[in-house]
C-alpha cells in the first residue's frame, strides 16, 4: 500500500476504528534499530594521536584490553601519530558521536597544541565530551649516556659554558616535552637546540644522536634502569618510587614546576562532542572500575603514574583549566607554527 492509500484508508475508517496505520509504513525500520540491540554492539575503536610503544600508547593498550573485557566488544586501538597530536584530534574530531568512536588523548593535544598550530581544526572545549582522566603522569628529562653531565644543577653549568651546544628531542613542535623544555630553559637562563620527532626518540638518546629528551615516566623508568639513558630530573615535587635517587626540578628551583603545572600531563578519554550522554556515562563507569583494580593500580604505579579515575567533569574542568594555562604560557614563549 502507498502512503496515498494509506491516507485515504485513515481518513474512512481509522479514527472509527482507533486504528493508525501511517506508523505501520516504517515497520521495518523500527524492527532492524531494534535488532541492534544495546549499546555497545560492535567494536569500538580508540584514536590514539602518537606512535606505538610511547606513553599514551602503552596505557592506552592496558585500559582498550580490559574494556573489551568488560564491555564484551573488541577495543581497536588505531595510532594517528604527527603535528604534536593534532592529526589524530583533527580525525577523531570528525568521526560519527554513536559511541564507537573514542580518543585516548593526553594533555598536550587538548591543551597545548590547539594553541601552537594556527591551522588546527579542532576545538578541544567544544568538539568533544569528556569521559574520565586515567591518570597524572610525571615527564623524566632523561639523557645520553655519554654526556658530562649527570643532574640538573650539572646540565646548568654545562649549558651555560656552552650555549646552544645541547640538543633535545620531542615528540614534534608543539608537543608538551617540546614547550615544557622551552619554558625551563628560559627559567634556569640557558639555551637548548630543539629536534622534533615524528616518534619516539628515545633510541636517538640512547645511542647519543641527540642529548636530552623529555619523556613519561612510563617508558623512562626501564630505560634508566636498564642504564640505557640517565635521569637527569622528574616534572613536579614528588620523587617517583621507582626512580628514588633521580631529584625533582623543584628540588633545583622550587618555582620551575609549582604542582607540575609544566612537566606533569595526564592521559584521558574523550569522544565527539554529538555522543549520548548515556554513551558517556556508561564509558565512564566502566573505564572507572578499570582504573580502580588493583592490578592496574599496580601496573600504572611501577611506571610512576598516579591512577586516577574520574568523573566527566573532573576531566572537563582539568582540561580547560590547562587550556588556559598553556594558551598564555605558548604566547609568552611565542611559539606558533603558521
Amino acid at each position: 500500500m502507498d502512503r496515498r492509500s494509506a491516507l485515504k484508508l485513515i481518513s474512512a475508517t481509522g479514527p472509527a476504528l482507533g486504528i493508525n496505520l501511517l506508523p505501520n509504513l516504517g515497520l521495518s525500520t523500527a524492527v532492524a534499530q531494534t535488532n541492534k540491540g544495546p549499546y555497545p554492539n560492535r567494536p569500538i575503536k580508540f584514536i590514539v594521536p602518537f606512535a606505538p610503544g610511547i606513553s599514551p600508547d602503552v596505557i592506552a593498550r592496558l585500559i582498550s584490553d580490559r574494556l573489551a573485557q568488560s564491555l564484551g566488544q573488541p577495543v581497536i586501538v588505531d595510532n594517528r601519530p604527527g603535528a604534536g597530536g593534532m592529526i589524530g584530534a583533527e580525525a577523531a574530531a570528525i568521526t560519527p558521536g554513536d559511541g564507537y568512536n573514542i580518543f585516548f588523548a593526553v594533555k598536550s593535544v587538548m591543551a597545548i597544541a590547539p594553541h601552537v598550530y594556527s591551522t588546527a581544526k579542532y576545538n578541544p572545549l567544544k568538539d568533544f565530551k569528556s569521559v574520565s582522566q586515567i591518570l597524572i603522569v610525571p615527564h623524566v628529562i632523561t639523557a645520553a649516556p655519554n654526556v658530562p653531565y649527570n643532574n640538573l644543577k650539572e646540565l646548568v653549568e654545562y649549558a651555560k659554558k656552552n650555549p646552544g651546544k645541547i640538543d633535545y628531542a620531542s615528540l614534534g613542535v608543539g608537543s608538551q616535552p617540546h614547550i615544557a623544555m622551552e619554558a625551563w630553559a628560559q627559567k634556569l637562563g640557558i639555551k637548548l637546540t630543539h629536534i622534533p620527532y615524528k616518534s619516539n626518540p628515545a633510541a636517538d638518546v640512547m645511542s647519543g644522536v641527540v642529548s636530552l629528551s623529555l619523556e613519561a615516566s612510563t617508558t623512562a623508568i626501564p630505560s634508566i634502569k636498564a642504564g640505557k639513558i640517565k635521569g637527569i630530573a622528574i616534572s613536579g615535587s614528588n620523587r617517583i618510587e621507582s626512580l628514588p635517587d633521580v631529584p625533582t626540578v623543584t628540588e633545583y628551583g622550587s618555582t620551575l614546576d609549582v604542582n607540575g603545572n609544566i612537566g606533569n600531563s595526564w592521559h584521558g578519554i574523550f569522544a565527539p562532542a554529538s555522543t549520548p550522554d548515556s554513551v558517556i556515562t556508561k564509558l565512564n563507569t566502566e573505564i572507572i572500575k578499570i582504573v580502580k583494580t588493583p592490578e592496574v593500580q599496580e601496573r600504572m604505579r611501577s611506571l610512576g603514574l598516579t591512577p586516577t579515575g574520574t568523573t566527566a567533569q573532573t576531566l572537563a574542568s582539568a582540561m580547560s583549566g590547562d587550556y588556559a594555562f598553556w594558551g598564555q604560557l605558548i604566547r609568552e614563549l611565542d611559539i606558533k607554527v603558521e
